[in-house]
């Protein structure tokens, strides 16, 4: 399976509803699963399907947008709607910088599984990281995937009848 991420746009407070949505969604449509596997947490946070280890997948959610990485290797994936970034964190970078780094650094911490205290740590994101440039405009897509290779993006938005 090619690594494919979804993602949308939807009215504030049902990003996690969305993301959930595109989940079940790119299921059917990549792995022709009629509904919702059950999910479980490792340690550190991961979701993941008991019963479909084949099945790797990672959601986000911010502000408007969520998205939805599957493939059949670990993946993770973060969206954030570009704004002013919070000083403390961002120094001198400017908003698409500081974004741009942030979504990296908490795609590869969610790949990995560490747990998001981990991403405070973090000081360089995994190189493998991509950035999916114009995939949701006014927010930072970045997905990092286990090994490099082509990404296909689905857009989709809360008010599309074929996620509903």
């Amino acid at each position: 399976m090619d690594l494919v991420v979804y993602g949308g746009l939807c009215r504030a407070g049902a990003e996690r509803k969305l993301a959930y949505r595109l989940l079940a969604l790119a299921l059917e449509r990549e792995a022709g699963l009629g509904e919702l596997p059950a999910i479980e947490r490792e340690a550190g946070g991961k979701p993941f399907f008991p019963g479909f280890p084949q099945l790797q997948f990672n959601l986000s959610h911010s502000r408007g947008a969520a998205v939805c990485a599957l493939h059949h290797l670990p993946v993770g994936v973060d969206v954030e709607r570009l704004r002013q970034p919070p000083r403390r964190l961002a120094g001198d970078l400017e908003a698409e910088a500081f974004f741009r780094l942030w979504t990296a650094k908490e795609a590869t911490v969610k790949r990995t599984g560490q747990g998001i205290a981990a991403l405070l740590e973090l000081r360089e994101p995994d190189g493998r990281c991509r950035l999916l440039e114009g995939f949701l405009p006014g927010w930072v897509v970045t997905v990092c995937p286990t090994e490099p290779g082509p990404v296909r993006t689905v857009r989709m938005d809360e008010s599309d009848e074929s996620i509903i």
